[in-house]
């Protein structure tokens, strides 16, 4: 005989509904897109009350996303300060981008061995006609946002997903530092110039080729926004620490 159920057993926890579950989904995307966009700056203290004022959201929908955004690398938990969104130092943007320069062309040498007729399509399509609207081009934001769907395009043919999934965290965190290095100089034009080489390397089946091009585009790059935010006093002006 089974013994009687306690009295004061806690009531079993409510599973969350649909509704719920979009909500969270909805927040954490709100609150990514602005860290990766620089809107909320590095460093900056955030308080669950600041984002449900914000972003018009509940406490429990605030704290399943900045727990999925602490995971991610791009909120820190800190003893007395609430949330913060996390620093970025140089040291920081010399590792982002050399972790880059290891993923990107591994993933995009997979994709370009792998790649038919139709996914050539699909990323002469994404270069094209989603970078290059002229809308685009007027947003820094909407325009790094079409390259990182176009490069994720380019990803998704290597048909490994965690490639693809390493490949997207580590564009979060590059697309943040680039965000910064654009308050001193436009990286609009070297990454068309870019997306176009890669482009054409497929056309060609250079698949020996593609890894090689891309892990240059990442140095360059790398050269380039650090040059530019060390420009004069970019860095106080970005809220970017030295190497420490």
């Amino acid at each position: 005989m089974a013994p009687p159920k306690s009295a004061t057993s806690p009531p079993a926890a409510k599973a969350p509904s649909t509704a719920d579950i979009l909500r969270s989904e909805e927040a954490y995307e709100q609150l990514k897109s602005d860290i990766v966009a620089c809107v909320l700056r590095p460093g900056e203290s955030l308080t669950e009350k600041q984002i449900g004022e914000r972003y018009q959201i509940r406490k429990a929908t605030i704290r399943s996303a900045l727990a999925r955004l602490t995971q991610e690398g791009l909120i820190k938990s800190e003893p007395r300060r609430g949330y913060v969104v996390a620093p970025l130092s140089l040291r920081d943007v010399n590792e982002i981008f050399d972790v880059r320069s290891l993923i990107e062309p591994e993933v995009f040498r997979v994709a370009a061995a792998n790649l038919t007729e139709r996914g050539l399509d699909d990323i002469q399509l994404a270069a094209a006609q989603k970078v290059l609207k002229p809308e685009t081009l007027r947003s820094h934001v909407a325009f790094l946002a079409a390259d990182r769907a176009f490069r994720l395009a380019l990803a998704e043919l290597s048909g490994n997903l965690r490639l693809v999934r390493l490949l997207d965290q580590i564009l979060d965190q590059s697309e943040r530092v680039l965000h910064l290095g654009f308050k001193s100089r436009d990286f609009t034009e070297t990454i068309i110039g870019q997306q176009k080489e890669l482009v054409l390397a497929c056309e060609l089946a250079e698949v020996s080729a593609i890894a090689k091009l891309a892990r240059s585009q990442c140095l360059l790059l790398k050269k380039q926004v650090l040059e530019a935010l060390l420009t004069g006093s970019r860095l106080q002006d970005a809220n970017l620490q030295s190497f420490a």
